[in-house]
């Protein structure tokens, strides 16, 4: 029988745990011993690891999180060698890493040592090029398109210009996709430069049209000139998503009387039951991880493109980023 582990590196999204229960259930039927390894790599080192059956993976896959806990640690040089040491003394041939971009370096870290391993992209942010979507992105978008459905109302009653931020920086992801699917009237994201002219424009055009609210969203971190923060009278500390609201409050308060508020969406994108979609990607990838190992395949990433899974070797460039597409970029557009 052939033995693997299974961890988590970086920050957890929603359909995790539906990857170990899949990894779990489709290495029993292909004779695949799955060892769960708690908290990423400090578990491993830490020596919390233990074999996991049906019985453990029972009624997790509507579960948010991971069961085997996470970590942002990622082993580099010497560190990696005792990963080596470990997998032996545990009799483990290889390992299942589930994460984004600090999964991707740890991956690129390990194979430099030859300790074989399979990336399953993990993450809300969606930024790892060698997959349409990763585990996550689905459930957050969804969280997106709540809020701003939610906020909808407040907004149109009072008035009201409501900022509305979002993870996903630098790739755009989840603030454009998210917008998109909750109808705001203007999305900024570090994929393309600020037009601060264009933003007054439709907002005042908006009111002119008796539609006096909008909907803005703003992704966490997006780069604001020092120009703009200087005229708002910004400190330095000031977060971009405040910094657009002053903005718009010096430039159209006392022309329409416009308020703004302000709501930080944080980790709510990261948390909950995964979706319909992110369970049944994460399903798939972690089943055809299970068949990789069966055929002694690893140094792979895991990616889908529409329903079919892809495998791309390691080589430097699964770690590059992938910003959002143009063309939904544009798409935004048609609705402002």
């Amino acid at each position: 029988m052939k033995r693997v582990g299974i961890l988590c590196i970086g920050n957890d999204s929603p359909g995790i745990n539906a990857a170990i229960r899949s990894a779990v259930v489709k290495g029993l039927e292909l004779n695949i011993e799955i060892m769960g390894i708690k908290d990423g790599f400090e578990g491993l080192f830490n020596d919390e690891l233990d074999v996991l059956l049906r019985p453990n993976v029972s009624n997790i896959l509507h579960k948010g999180g991971t069961i085997l806990g996470t970590s942002l640690y990622v082993p580099e040089n010497e560190e990696v060698k005792k990963i080596k040491e470990k997998m032996e003394q545990y009799g483990m041939g290889s390992l299942i890493l589930l994460g984004g971009r600090l999964a991707a370096k740890a991956a690129l870290n390990l194979m430099k040592e030859n300790i074989p391993s399979i990336l399953i992209p993990a993450t809300i942010d969606n930024d790892l090029s060698f997959s349409d979507f990763s585990i996550g992105f689905f459930t957050a978008v969804e969280h997106v398109k709540n809020a701003l459905d939610i906020l909808h109302s407040t907004a149109e009653a009072h008035h009201r210009v409501m900022i509305v931020e979002t993870m996903g920086k630098p790739s755009g992801w989840i603030a454009t996709v998210g917008g998109l699917a909750g109808g705001a009237d203007y999305i900024i994201s570090s994929a393309e430069k600020i037009d601060f002219d264009e933003i007054i424009k439709i907002i005042r055009k908006r009111y002119e049209g008796k539609k006096r609210f909008s909907l803005i969203v703003v992704e966490s971190g997006v780069p604001i000139p020092e120009e703009i923060k200087k005229q708002c009278g910004c400190i330095e500390s000031a977060n971009s998503a405040e910094i657009i609201g002053k903005f718009i409050e010096k430039n159209l308060k006392e022309e329409l009387g416009i308020e703004w508020r302000y709501t930080n969406l944080g980790y709510l994108q990261r948390g909950g039951s995964p979706t319909a979609m992110d369970r049944i990607i994460a399903t798939q990838m972690a089943a055809h991880s299970m068949e990789m190992v069966k055929a002694g395949k690893n140094y792979h990433a895991i990616g889908i493109k529409g329903f079919s899974i892809t495998e791309v070797p390691y080589t430097d460039t699964i770690i590059n980023f992938k910003p959002v597409e143009f063309y939904l970029r544009e798409l935004t557009k048609l609705f402002y």
